[in-house]
C-alpha cells in the first residue's frame, strides 16, 4: 500500500493541487499504486496513524500528465479528479464528510468537460471551491473555470474561456487564492507542443471570486483574456528554455509572487527566477547559480535536470522572506530549499531536505495547512522520468510526507512525519530519507509536553486542573469544569449565560466575590499547577477565539513561587476590548501591583475580514536573556530578563523560575469591557499546547 508508481513522474509532478491537503485536524492525500489504482490516505494531525484506502479507480499511469488532484470543501467532502490529458472529466467526490468512500463519477456543469487536461483545485477561505482545467490541446486550448458551494452540492461555471489561445497558442497557467478570497493566475503563451516555444510571463487577478478579472493595476481586463491584452510580469522570448507551470504566491496583503526558470539572454545555463511585485512594477531576481545547461525542445513530459519549483513567501518584521522549493540534478537530485529573510537584499541559501535522490520528483504541498498554520508538509516520492513520455524501469517506491516548519528566521523548526504504511501502522522513512542536516525542530527544539485534546470528554486530569468559583479581576462569570470538554480533537471552553443562587453570597458584603447574590454567567479556567511547570522553552498554542465585546480569553503563565505579581505573570494572548495583548508583568514595592511590559494589536489592523473565524498560533519562546512573544510569527514583544527583576528590594527575578500554563475564559470585570449585545453560549477553541526546551 505504502508503495506508489515510479516508473515516470505521475505521482510527483508540480500541479498536483493538491496532492496533499488538510481540513481541520485531518489530513489527505492520494497517489497511483503499482497498478495505477488511486489510492486515499488520511490521518489525525498531528501525528496519528494513516488509515489507507485503494479505491475503485484506476488511471493511465504510463502518461505523466494524468496526475490526481485533490480538495476538501469547508463542510469536509473530500473531492478528486484524476487521469487527464485531453480526455473527458473523471470527477468524483467522498460519499460523506470524512470519509475515503468515493461515489461515483460525476459531470460538474456538462459542458466543456470532453477535453479536459491540467485539472486543479483551490479552495476559498469560505470553503467554496474553485476548479481550472484547459479545454483543448497544447498550443491550441482555453482556461475554464468552475466554481463549488457546499452550501448547494453543486458547481456552476465562471467562465467558458478566461483566457483565450485564439485557436494559435493556449496559456499553461499556475494559481493561488490569497488569505482575502483573491484569485491570482499567471501563466506563459505557447503556440506548438515544442516546450521551447513557451515564452513571457502574464498576470491577472479577481477580486469578486472569479467573475471579473483586472491587472495588478486594477484596470479591469475586457474577457476573454488574450495574448495582446494581457498584462505582462516579464517578457521572456522564445528559446529561453523558460518552462511552463510553476509556481504562484500571495503574501497576507495579497501581493504577488511568481517562481519559475529559463536562460538568461547571453547565457547558457536556466536559472530559477522569482517575479515579483514590489508595489510599483515587476521585478525579477535570480535565485539559483547553476552551472548545467540543458534544452526544453521537444514534446511531451521531459526528462529535466532540475524540478519546476514551488514558492511560499513570509513576512517577518516588515521583511518578506521567501522559501523555494525545488529538486536539482547539481544536488544529487535531492529534495531542496533556499531561502531569503529579505527579498529587498536578494542573498539565498540553499538546504537539502534529504540525503537520497528523490529521483524526477517534482514538489507539492499542502496549501492549507501553510496557510493556517505555517507548517510545510510536502508531498515526497522517489519517481522515473523518461523523456518524451517513455518510462524508466524503476520498482514501486515509498510514498511519503516530509514536514518541515520554518520560523520567524526562516529557519527549519519541525523534523519528519511517517511515511505511509500498509494499513493503519506506521512505519519509518525509507533508509536515509533525511539529511544530517535536515530539518530539526528550531534552535535544537525538544517536545517535552504537550497536550493534543485528542480524547473527547473531560480534560485529562494529568495534566489539568480547575478553578472554581468568581476568582479574579470582578469579572463576571462563575469558573467551573462543566464547562470545558475534549470534542473533535480540540478543547473547548465555552461561556455560557445562565443563572442560579451564589452560594458564597452573603447580605451586606462588600466583597465582590460574596455580595453578588446569583450567578449569571459561567465559563471554565484550567491550568497546570502542580502538575507540570517549566523554567524556559517554548510555549505554543494554537486556537481561535471569539473577537465579540465583553469576552476575554486567555493563554497565560504564572510562576510557581511567590504572591502575584511578584511570581511573574506572561500573557502569551489575552483578548479584549478589541485587541490582542502580549505582556510580561513583575513585582512592584506596592503590594498586587504590577510592573507591565505590554504590547497591543488591534483587531482593526488585521488585514483578514474573516480572522476571527480562524485558528492561529500564539507562542512564547523564553531563554535566560529575554522573552519573546508572537503571534503567527509575528513578534508582539520582546522583553529582556533584566527588565523582569521585582522591584521590591528583595532582587528576585520571577522569570528565572518555573511557570504553570493557564487556559480561561473569562467575562467582563476590569478589563473585558461591557458585553453589549454579546449574545451566548460563545467558545474558546484550543486545538493544542505544546512545550519545547532545548536539547
Amino acid at each position: 500500500m505504502g508503495l506508489g508508481w515510479a516508473k515516470n513522474n505521475v505521482n510527483g509532478a508540480v500541479f498536483r493541487k493538491n496532492s496533499v491537503v488538510t481540513h481541520q485536524k485531518e489530513q489527505y492525500t492520494a497517489y497511483y499504486d503499482s497498478t495505477g489504482y488511486v489510492v486515499l490516505a488520511k490521518r489525525h494531525l498531528p501525528a496519528g496513524a494513516w488509515q489507507v484506502q485503494r479505491t475503485q479507480y484506476q488511471g493511465h499511469v504510463k502518461d505523466a500528465h494524468n496526475v490526481i488532484s485533490l480538495m476538501v470543501d469547508g463542510a469536509g467532502y473530500l473531492h478528486l479528479s484524476f487521469d487527464h490529458h485531453g480526455n473527458p472529466l473523471h470527477y468524483c467526490r467522498s460519499k460523506a464528510p470524512g470519509s475515503l468512500e468515493l461515489g461515483p463519477l460525476q459531470p460538474m456543469v456538462g459542458e466543456r468537460e470532453q477535453n479536459v487536461t491540467y485539472p486543479e483545485f483551490h479552495r476559498f477561505p469560505n470553503g467554496d471551491l474553485l476548479f481550472l482545467y484547459r479545454d483543448g490541446s497544447s498550443g491550441n486550448g482555453n482556461l475554464v473555470l468552475n466554481r463549488y458551494s457546499p452550501k448547494t452540492h453543486q458547481w456552476t461555471r465562471l467562465h467558458d474561456v478566461l483566457i483565450d489561445g485564439e485557436g494559435k497558442r493556449n496559456a499553461y497557467w499556475q494559481a493561488c487564492i490569497d488569505p482575502k478570497g483573491a484569485i491570482h493566475v499567471s501563466w506563459v503563451w505557447r503556440e506548438s507542443p515544442n516546450v521551447a516555444s513557451n515564452h513571457d510571463m502574464a498576470y491577472a487577478r479577481s477580486l469578486d471570486g472569479g467573475k471579473t478579472w483586472q491587472k495588478s493595476t486594477g484596470e479591469t481586463y475586457q474577457l476573454p483574456i488574450t495574448e495582446k491584452t494581457a498584462e505582462y510580469a516579464a517578457r521572456i522570448p522564445q528559446n529561453s528554455e523558460l518552462i511552463n507551470q510553476t509556481s504562484i504566491t500571495t503574501d497576507a496583503a495579497g501581493t504577488p509572487y511568481i517562481a519559475t526558470y529559463w536562460r538568461p539572454q547571453g547565457t547558457q545555463v536556466p536559472q530559477y527566477q522569482l517575479i515579483y511585485l514590489d508595489g510599483k512594477q515587476w521585478r525579477t531576481a535570480q535565485v539559483s547559480q547553476r552551472t548545467t545547461p540543458f534544452s526544453l525542445s521537444g514534446a511531451g513530459t521531459k526528462k529535466i535536470p532540475i524540478s519546476r519549483p514551488q514558492l511560499l513567501v513570509a513576512t517577518t518584521k516588515g521583511k518578506t522572506g521567501a522559501y523555494l522549493l525545488f529538486r536539482d540534478a547539481e544536488r544529487q537530485d535531492r529534495a531542496s530549499v533556499a531561502q531569503c529573510a529579505d527579498l529587498k537584499q536578494s542573498k539565498w541559501t540553499m538546504t537539502d531536505l534529504t540525503t537520497t535522490t528523490v529521483g524526477n520528483w517534482e514538489p507539492s504541498y499542502d496549501t492549507e495547512r501553510w496557510k493556517n498554520e505555517g507548517v510545510l508538509n510536502l508531498f515526497v516520492q522517489r519517481t522515473g522520468q523518461g523523456d518524451g513520455e517513455t518510462l524508466e524501469n524503476l520498482a514501486p517506491q515509498p510514498v511519503y510526507i516530509l514536514e518541515w516548519k520554518p520560523t520567524a528566521k526562516l529557519q527549519p523548526a519541525t523534523g519528519f512525519v511517517a511515511p505511509l504504511a500498509p494499513a493503519t501502522n506506521l512505519s519509518r522513512p525509507p533508509a536515509n530519507a533525511l539529511a544530517s542536516t535536515a530539518p530539526v525542530p528550531a534552535a535544537d527544539w525538544k517536545l517535552v509536553w504537550a497536550d493534543e485534546f485528542d480524547t473527547d470528554g473531560r480534560p485529562d486530569p494529568k495534566n489539568w486542573q480547575f478553578e472554581n468559583g468568581f476568582v479574579r479581576n470582578r469579572e463576571l462569570q462563575w469558573y467551573q469544569p462543566d464547562n470545558a470538554r475534549c470534542e473533535n480533537g480540540m478543547l473547548v471552553i465555552e461561556a455560557r449565560k445562565e443563572q442560579r443562587p451564589n452560594p458564597n453570597y452573603r447580605a451586606g458584603s462588600t466583597n465582590w466575590k460574596t455580595s453578588r447574590p446569583t450567578i449569571d454567567y459561567t465559563a471554565a479556567s484550567l491550568n497546570t499547577r502542580d502538575r507540570h511547570a517549566w523554567q524556559y522553552g517554548r510555549f505554543e498554542m494554537r486556537g481561535r477565539i471569539d473577537t465579540r465585546p465583553g469576552l476575554w480569553p486567555a493563554f497565560w503563565t504564572l510562576g510557581v513561587a511567590g504572591q502575584w505579581p511578584s511570581n511573574g505573570e506572561i500573557d502569551i494572548m489575552e483578548f479584549y476590548k478589541g485587541k490582542v495583548l502580549a505582556n510580561v508583568a513583575s513585582g512592584t514595592a506596592k503590594p498586587y501591583t504590577a510592573k507591565w511590559h505590554s504590547e497591543t494589536k488591534a483587531l482593526t489592523t488585521f488585514a483578514d475580514p474573516e480572522w476571527s473565524q480562524k485558528f492561529h498560533v500564539w507562542r512564547m519562546d523564553w531563554d535566560a536573556e529575554a522573552i519573546r512573544l508572537y503571534l503567527d510569527d509575528e513578534l508582539l514583544n520582546e522583553t529582556p530578563l533584566s527588565q523582569t527583576v521585582n522591584q521590591d528590594g528583595t532582587g528576585i527575578n520571577p522569570m528565572k523560575q518555573p511557570h504553570y500554563v493557564l487556559l480561561n475564559l473569562a467575562l467582563g470585570g476590569d478589563n473585558g469591557g461591557p458585553l453589549g449585545n454579546t449574545t451566548f453560549p460563545n467558545r474558546y477553541e484550543v486545538d493544542y499546547v505544546r512545550v519545547y526546551q532545548r536539547q
